[in-house]
């Protein structure tokens, strides 16, 4: 059995990476098919990044972007096209960027991490928008996007706080 950079892991590494990439897929599944559409393109709830944030906590940066990559392509494939891909991309690139930044330094909590990784995530998609389309409205648009990221982000950084302190008390993977 495969043991995770020192630890005592009870499974291996690509198993766990395999079971979080499914999971990931699957609450993309379940973004894609909720009735939730306020108005504002781009602006969801995020529950993918439960399991993104789990993947950088468990492993590193690089685990969490390929989960991401594999994520973005099965879930933008089958329900969305290839800007949804490109936006995905560049928003999970900046994301994981910065919240692997604010996780090294050891004094941000989950919480702080994951609204970070959110606002950031608005911020790439601001990127690909402006390429895509220069005449956007730049300062509206990013601050709407900024904003639902960093409430979607703390709600995501809660959510997987708890759930890792659970796989924690529980004796882990």
């Amino acid at each position: 059995m495969e043991k995770a950079h020192g630890d005592q892991k009870r499974i291996g590494k690509l198993p766990v990476l395999a079971l979080l990439t499914a999971c990931a897929i699957i609450m993309g599944y379940v973004e894609a098919v909720l009735p939730l559409d306020i108005g504002i393109p781009g602006v969801k709830p995020g529950l993918c990044n439960i399991v993104i944030l789990a993947a950088l906590i468990l492993f590193s940066w690089k685990e969490a972007l390929l989960v991401s990559v594999v994520r973005i392509l099965a879930v933008g494939f089958m329900f969305g096209n290839l800007f949804s891909i490109s936006y995905s991309m560049a928003g999970t690139i900046c994301a994981i960027l910065i919240m692997t930044v604010l996780l090294n330094t050891g004094r941000f909590g989950l919480l702080g991490i994951s609204a970070s990784g959110g606002a950031m995530h608005g911020m790439g998609q601001m990127i690909v928008a402006k390429a895509v389309l220069p005449a956007l409205p730049f300062a509206g648009y990013a601050s709407v996007l900024i904003l639902s990221g960093i409430v979607t982000g703390a709600l995501v950084g809660l959510i997987s706080y708890e759930g890792l302190r659970r796989i924690n008390t529980q004796g882990g993977f």
